[in-house]
C-alpha cells in the first residue's frame, strides 16, 4: 500500500486530468441510459404471470387492453364515432366497447345492466384501448389528450408510464439541485475549512457521474434504480472522503510535509475505509440474490457505485487536496460541532438502563417489522394533476376496472362455454368476452374474417378478455386472482391455461418478494458479520455491531405496522440492507476508537472518550444520508420512491442515535467478552472509578 500511495501522490496531476476526461465521457454516456418502467418485467421467468404474458405474445399480435378512455356522448352514434377516431390512432392496436359484446340494435334496457354500465354510464362512454408496445408514451399521450380534449378522461398504462418518465427526469434533477447545497451546508458546519466541503462534493459527485455513465453498458435500468441510486451513492460514500481528508489534516497539523502527509493518510485510512466500504457493498450485493429482478438491478448499481466512489476518493481526492492545500490552509476555521463532553457523560452514566431498554424494545420491534402490510404496485399521481383527476373521475363513475386475459386450449367449446358462465357469475366481473359468447360455438372459425377472430382465436388457444371491478391493489385484488386461477384449474385440470393481468402480476410479485425477504436479509447480515469479524478478528464485536444496527432497522420498519400504514415492498427490502450496510460504518468507527482508547484507559473513560471523538465524524454523513432520504420523500411524486426516501431518512437518524447512545454502552457491558474473543487483543485492566471504588 505504501508504494501505491506514493504513485498516487507522484502522478496526482495526471490522475486529475484522467478523471476530468472520464467525467466528460460519463455525462455523455449517462444520457444514453435506457430506463425500464415495467415492474412486471422483473418477475422471475418461471413465474406463472410471466409465462402467461410470454405465451400471449407468441400466440396473439394484440395485447390485453391497458388503457381506458372516458368520453361524454349524447347517443350511441357519437360513441361509435369516437371509437373510430380512437382506432385511427397509429399507436392503438385494438379497442373494446359495448358493440363488441352486445347487439346495439336491441334496446339497451333489454341487455344485462351490469355489462351496459361497464361501457356506458351517466352519458360517459368508456373505451378499452390496447396501446402498442415500444412507442413514445409521452408523444402518444399528448396525441390522445388532444383527440379527446378537456372533456375526455384517460387512465391506465400509458398515463402511468408517461407520468413516471416525466417524474424521473424532472424530479431527480430537482432533488440533486437541493441535495448538493444541503450537503454542502452540513459539511461546512462540521469541517475545519470552508474549502473542504467543496472538495468532498466534487469528488463524490465525480464518482456518481462515472457510475451513471457505466449504467449505459447495461440493457436498461429500472426507474427505481435511476431515481434513487445517485442520491444513495452520494450519501453513503461521503464519509470515505471525510475520513481521508481529516487524516491528511491531522498529519499536516503534526508538521509533516503535504505530500508525505497525504501518502501516510492514504496508507492509514485505506484499511478502515475499505472495511466500511465492503460492509456497504456486501449489504447492497445481498439484493442481487432476490428472484425479483429489481434487487439485482438496484444492488449491482449501488454496489458498483460504492466501489467507484472508493476509487475516486483514493485517487481524485489526494490530487485535489494536494493541488489546493494552500487554499485549505487559508480558509480554515474552528469546528462548529460541539465537544459532546456533557452528552457523553450522561449517556455512559445510564449505561445499564439503556441496554435494558434496548432489549425490551427489540422484541416488539422485531415482531412489528415482520408483520407489515406491503404494497407491491407503484401507481400514484400528484393532487390536482390531470392524471389524478381523470383516474378519480373514472373510478367514481365506473369503479375499478381490472383488465385480464385468459388463454384456454382452442376447440374445447363446451368446456369454454361453461367456464365463461362461471366467470360471468363472479360478483366482481363486469365483462367476459370470448369466442363462444361473442360469435358462438356453432360458427366455424374458418368462415369468419381474420380481423374479427384474431383478437380471440390463435393457432392453439382461445383468448377470453375479462374486466372486473377490482382495485389496483388490496387483499381483494389478490383473492380475486387466486380465485380465478382456481376456477380455471378446475375447468381444465390438465392445465395448458394462462392467466395474465395486473392483479395476477401483483400476486406473483407478492409471492416472489415474500420469499426474497428472508434470503436478502440473511445474506446481508451474514456478509457484514464476516467482514466485521475479519476486520476486528473477533467473534463478539460483529455480534454487537450487527445487533445494534439491526435494532435500528427493526424500529424503523416496525413504525408503519404500529401506525397502521402500509409499506412499499421496495422500501422494506432496500432499507433492510441499505440501512444495515451504510450505517454499520458508524459502528465500525466507534468500535475502533473504543478499542484504541482501551489500550490506555478504563472502560468507563474509554466509553466517554469514544463518544467525544467519534460523534463529530459520524453526525455529518448520517445527517446527509437522512437528508437524501427526506428529499426523495418530499420531492418525488412516485409512491415507491417516496416511501423508500421516508424510511431511509428516518432510518439514518435512528441508526445515528442508537450508535451514539446504545453502542458505547454495549461495548462497555461486553468489554470482557470482547477481550476474550478477539485475536491478540490486550486491553488495559479496568480500574474502578472513584465513585464506585471504596476509599479515595
Amino acid at each position: 500500500m505504501n508504494k501505491l500511495a506514493g504513485y498516487i501522490v507522484k502522478f496526482r496531476v495526471v490522475i486529475f486530468f484522467i478523471f476530468i476526461a472520464l467525467m466528460v465521457v460519463s455525462v455523455f454516456l449517462a444520457m444514453k441510459v435506457k430506463v425500464n418502467f415495467d415492474l412486471a418485467s422483473y418477475l422471475p421467468k418461471d413465474a406463472p404471470s410471466t409465462i402467461a404474458i410470454e405465451k400471449m405474445g407468441e400466440e396473439f399480435k394484440e395485447s390485453v387492453p391497458n388503457t381506458e378512455v372516458g368520453y361524454p356522448v349524447d347517443n350511441l352514434a357519437e360513441a361509435l364515432e369516437m371509437k373510430e377516431k380512437l382506432q385511427s390512432l397509429d399507436f392503438v392496436d385494438e379497442i373494446l366497447w359495448m358493440d363488441d359484446q352486445l347487439d346495439l340494435a336491441v334496446p339497451l334496457d333489454l341487455h344485462d345492466n351490469k355489462i351496459v354500465e361497464g361501457f356506458l354510464k351517466d352519458d360517459i362512454a368508456l373505451f378499452q384501448l390496447t396501446i402498442a408496445d415500444d412507442i413514445d408514451v409521452q408523444e402518444a399521450l399528448i396525441e390522445l389528450e388532444e383527440l379527446v380534449g378537456e372533456e375526455g378522461r384517460i387512465r391506465g398504462e400509458i398515463v402511468e408510464q408517461s407520468f413516471m418518465q416525466r417524474a424521473v427526469s424532472s424530479e431527480m434533477t430537482m432533488i440533486a439541485a437541493v441535495m448538493i447545497p444541503a450537503a454542502l451546508i452540513i459539511l461546512l458546519l462540521s469541517t475545519r475549512s470552508w474549502l473542504e466541503p467543496i472538495l468532498f462534493m466534487l469528488v463524490i459527485s465525480a464518482g456518481v457521474i462515472i457510475n451513471m455513465g457505466l449504467n449505459s453498458f447495461a440493457a436498461d435500468v429500472s426507474f427505481i434504480t435511476q431515481a434513487v441510486s445517485s442520491v444513495l451513492q452520494l450519501a453513503v460514500s461521503m464519509d470515505y472522503a471525510i475520513f481521508l481528508l481529516h487524516r491528511f489534516g491531522d498529519y499536516r497539523a503534526a508538521g509533516i510535509e503535504p505530500k508525505e502527509a497525504m501518502r501516510q493518510a492514504i496508507v492509514k485510512s485505506f484499511a478502515p475505509v475499505n472495511a466500511s466500504a465492503l460492509t456497504t457493498v456486501f449489504g447492497f450485493l445481498a439484493l442481487v440474490f432476490m428472484r425479483f429482478g429489481i434487487g439485482k438491478d438496484l444492488g449491482l448499481v449501488l454496489a458498483r457505485g460504492v466501489i467507484v466512489s472508493l476509487i475516486t476518493v483514493f485517487l481524485l481526492l489526494p490530487s485535489l487536496a494536494l493541488l489546493s492545500y494552500k487554499l485549505i490552509d487559508k480558509t480554515t476555521h474552528r469546528s462548529l460541532i460541539p465537544s459532546f463532553k456533557g452528552f457523553s457523560r450522561v449517556v455512559t452514566r445510564i449505561a445499564i438502563p439503556i441496554v435494558i431498554l434496548a432489549l425490551v424494545v427489540a422484541v416488539p420491534a422485531y415482531i412489528g417489522q415482520r408483520s407489515n402490510d406491503f404494497l407491491y404496485g407503484g401507481r400514484s399521481y400528484p393532487e390536482d394533476s390531470r392524471a389524478g383527476n381523470d383516474a378519480a373521475f373514472l373510478k367514481d363513475t365506473f369503479g375499478d376496472n381490472m383488465q385480464m386475459a385468459l388463454l384456454v386450449p382452442k376447440g374445447e367449446w363446451a368446456t369454454e362455454q361453461e367456464l365463461i358462465k362461471e366467470l360471468e357469475a363472479q360478483p366482481e366481473m363486469k365483462s367476459v368476452i370470448g369466442y363462444v359468447n361473442m360469435v358462438g360455438a356453432g360458427v366455424p372459425v374458418d368462415l369468419l374474417p381474420e380481423r374479427m377472430i384474431s383478437p380471440l382465436i390463435s393457432e392453439h388457444y382461445s383468448r377470453i378478455v375479462l374486466i372486473a371491478d377490482s382495485p389496483d391493489e388490496s387483499p381483494e385484488t389478490f383473492e380475486l386472482a387466486e380465485r380465478l386461477r382456481t376456477i380455471v384449474d378446475n375447468a381444465y385440470p390438465e392445465g395448458d391455461t394462462y392467466l395474465a393481468g395486473a392483479n395476477v402480476v401483483l400476486l406473483d410479485m407478492k409471492t416472489t418478494i415474500n420469499h426474497d425477504m428472508t434470503i436478502v436479509n440473511g445474506l446481508a447480515i451474514l456478509a457484514i458479520f464476516l467482514v466485521i469479524m475479519l476486520t476486528f478478528r473477533s467473534l463478539v464485536i460483529p455480534i454487537v455491531l450487527v445487533l445494534t444496527i439491526e435494532l435500528a432497522v427493526w424500529i424503523n420498519l416496525s413504525i408503519p405496522y404500529f401506525t397502521g400504514t402500509s409499506l412499499a415492498f421496495i422500501g422494506y427490502l432496500v432499507i433492510s440492507t441499505v440501512q444495515l450496510g451504510a450505517t454499520v460504518d458508524y459502528g465500525i468507527l466507534m468500535t475502533q476508537h473504543y478499542l484504541d482508547h482501551r489500550q490506555v484507559m478504563g472502560r468507563k473513560e474509554a466509553s466517554i472518550k469514544t463518544i467525544q471523538s467519534v460523534a463529530g465524524s459520524i453526525i455529518p454523513p448520517a445527517i446527509i444520508l437522512s437528508t437524501a432520504g427526506y428529499l426523495l420523500y418530499l420531492i418525488s411524486s412516485i409512491q415507491v420512491v417516496k416511501e423508500l426516501g421516508h424510511v431511509l431518512g428516518r432510518g439514518a437518524l435512528l441508526s445515528l442515535l442508537i450508535v451514539l447512545i446504545l453502542l458505547p454502552n454495549l461495548l462497555y457491558v461486553t468489554d470482557r467478552a470482547i477481550e476474550k474473543t478477539t485475536w491478540k487483543l490486550r486491553m488495559l485492566p479496568d480500574r474502578p472509578t472513584k465513585k464506585s471504588g471504596g476509599k479515595n
